[in-house]
């Protein structure tokens, strides 16, 4: 006498077949989502990239702008201010370059990590954002009461 609960072996290996293959859709998803979070993070950098270097433009002006003024005062008010903006042009360049590659080394180590541990790492991406929200609530709620 067969029971109900008794299954044929082809049953057995049609749902270990749609088991894995669950298994397998999920494991694209979390990928996927690794990617996005990555391309977003990469976005952030870049764009974090792209105001340090016009902030290095904007430094460069105005150390150009004190160049021209020095010129006005004197000849070695000259020297001397030429000398300062180099000095300037090269800490502003030699800051851009090492915030590059602090950039790209965190862009690498969090696209890595989100290649290692995507579950784990879309779940700090959702403890992040609601953390944001939370400070955002907070001091925007501040700033309706003053």
């Amino acid at each position: 006498m067969a029971s109900d609960d008794v299954k044929t072996a082809s049953e057995l290996a049609e749902e270990a077949r749609q088991a894995g293959h669950d298994a397998v859709l999920a494991a694209q998803g979390h990928a996927q989502e690794g990617q996005r979070i990555g391309r977003e993070a990469a976005r952030s950098v870049r764009a974090s990239l792209a105001d340090a270097k016009e902030t290095g433009s904007e430094a460069l002006d105005t150390v150009r702008g004190l160049s021209n003024d020095a010129r006005d005062l004197a000849t070695d008010a000259i020297r001397s201010g030429r000398s300062s903006a180099r000095d300037a042009v090269s800490a502003v360049g030699e800051r851009a370059r090492a915030l590059g590659e602090r950039m790209q080394h965190s862009k690498e180590a969090c696209a890595g990590y989100i290649a290692d541990q995507p579950v784990r790492a879309t779940l700090i991406a959702m403890a992040s954002g609601a953390a944001a929200m939370t400070l955002m609530r907070h001091f925007l709620k501040g700033r309706r009461g003053h």
